[in-house]
């Protein structure tokens, strides 16, 4: 049975980092993420990181990176990776980003 696993969420950035994206992929292939940040003027922060089991060693994918107004950060991966964590935080202020991913998988 083939499977396709999508969405798209929202929010804003704190002080310090927090999760924007928990995703749970150990079923999927293929997975695209997509980071835009929103905000009009504002900066934000993110990191990328996987797990290759539940419990197990989490593993920095994408080290702190800055993302200006209005662009979009792309990650693609084919390796199995049982969860992927995308955690944003202020830039140069509060900043709103918007999310959208997508895996699939047989």
């Amino acid at each position: 049975m083939w499977k396709v696993d999508q969405g798209s969420q929202s929010g804003i950035t704190t002080a310090s980092y927090s999760t924007a994206l928990s995703w749970q992929t150990a079923e999927l292939s293929a997975k695209t993420i997509l980071l835009k940040n929103t905000h009009a003027s504002l900066s934000l922060k993110y990191r990328l990181s996987g797990c290759v089991n539940g419990g197990g060693i989490t593993k920095e994918l994408v080290a702190e990176t800055t993302l200006e107004t209005g662009e979009i950060a792309e990650f693609h991966y084919h390796r199995q990776w049982d969860n992927l964590t995308l955690a944003v935080k202020n830039g140069s202020g509060v900043s709103a980003y918007q999310i959208d991913y997508e895996g699939q998988g047989a």
